[in-house]
Parts: C-alpha cells; sequence; structure tokens
C-alpha cells in the first residue's frame, strides 16, 4: 500500500511538471555558453521524467552489480540522441519514447531481470539514452556551437552527478545487503510514472 501511495504522489506531483521539463530557458534557445550550461544543467532535473530514469540508473547499478560501463552506455548515447535530434533525424512523439523507456526498466526491475545483471544491459542502457537524448535536443536546437557544446557538457556532468546520487541513496538505505522488495518497489514506481508520462504525452 506504501508503495502504490507514494508512486500516485510522484504521478500527480510529476504531471503539471511535464508540460515544461524541457524548456529550462523559458522556451528560449541559449544564446551565450552560460545559457547553454545553465540549460544543460537543468534539463534533466527539471524533466521529471529523466530524473526518475537517470536516479533508477543509478540505483539499479547499485542493486544488479552495474558499473561505469552501464552508465557510460547511457550517457554517450544520450548525447548520440541529441545530436540525431540537431541532424533533424525525425523521430515522432518523443516524449512518449521517454516514458516507455520508464514503463520498460520498471517492468525489468519490478521482475528483477536477468539482462539487468548482464552485458544486455548496456544495449539496454543504450536504446534509452537514445530516448532521452533526443528529448534533450529539443532545448538547444538552433543554437551556436558555443552555447551548444556548453549544454552536452553541462548535460552530461548532471546526469552523472543523478546516477551517483541514485547509487548512493540506495545503498544508503541498503548497506551492502539490496533487498529485492525494495527494487520491486522502485521499479512499480517507475512503471506507474512511465505510463502516466505515456498517456500525458499521446494526450498533449
Amino acid at each position: 500500500m506504501r508503495t502504490r501511495q507514494f508512486a500516485a504522489l510522484i504521478v500527480s506531483a510529476a504531471l503539471p511538471a511535464l508540460a515544461h521539463a524541457h524548456h529550462s530557458m523559458g522556451g528560449a534557445t541559449p544564446s551565450t555558453a552560460f545559457e547553454g550550461l545553465l540549460s544543460g544543467l537543468a534539463h534533466p532535473v527539471i524533466g521529471v521524467d529523466h530524473l526518475l530514469f537517470v536516479l533508477a540508473i543509478g540505483a539499479a547499478c547499485f542493486y544488479f552489480g552495474q558499473r561505469a560501463g552501464a552508465v557510460a552506455a547511457f550517457l554517450l548515447a544520450a548525447l548520440g540522441g541529441t545530436v540525431l535530434h540537431l541532424w533533424k533525424v525525425a523521430l515522432p512523439y518523443p516524449d512518449a519514447w521517454v516514458a516507455v523507456t520508464l514503463v520498460v526498466f520498471g517492468v525489468l526491475l519490478v521482475k528483477a531481470g536477468p539482462v539487468l545483471k548482464s552485458r544486455a544491459a548496456l544495449g539496454l542502457f543504450a536504446l534509452c539514452g537514445v530516448a532521452h537524448g533526443y528529448a534533450y535536443g529539443e532545448a538547444i536546437v538552433g543554437a551556436e556551437q558555443t552555447p551548444l557544446f556548453a549544454y552536452l557538457i553541462g548535460l552530461t556532468a548532471v546526469q552523472v552527478l543523478i546516477v551517483l546520487a541514485g547509487y548512493g541513496l540506495a545503498r544508503a538505505v541498503h548497506g551492502n545487503r539490496p533487498e529485492l522488495r525494495s527494487v520491486r518497489a522502485i521499479g512499480g514506481t517507475l512503471s506507474v510514472a512511465g505510463a502516466a508520462f505515456l498517456l500525458f504525452s499521446l494526450s498533449a
């Protein structure tokens, strides 16, 4: 019951913010290095869908023994997804794809899927990274080279910090003895939030 209440609270709090999640500069394209850096630092934090997912990556790395390789796969793929957006590659419903990553990752956590312990997790994280990176790219379309690079630096740096926060929180709660119940609670919350974001993105 507590897990369901927690999930409902996250979803109800997150949905109003989702509409503005990709506009840390009020919808304006960054025009200076500082604005680009600020937008990159802010995007994964004010975008609740991104924030939940990146925190979950950190927690999953703790629970399933993944390390730098899995995180690097996500971060590099996110940069690649952003570049795809800047090259005007068309991906319909980008916010919906981000929501799908939450649902899929949440279900895998609930089931404690063996894929999360294997090297296949690198591919999973990379695919999710492309979806998130493409959505990140919306905030920087049309920017000059200097704010663009500053945005990418800020974007990558803050995601590393969020992953570390997710890992640290999981470790602080459980020490060196992860509990399957907690993994499933996180997965349930993530999948419920993802389903809500998906419905919101498709109806917007």
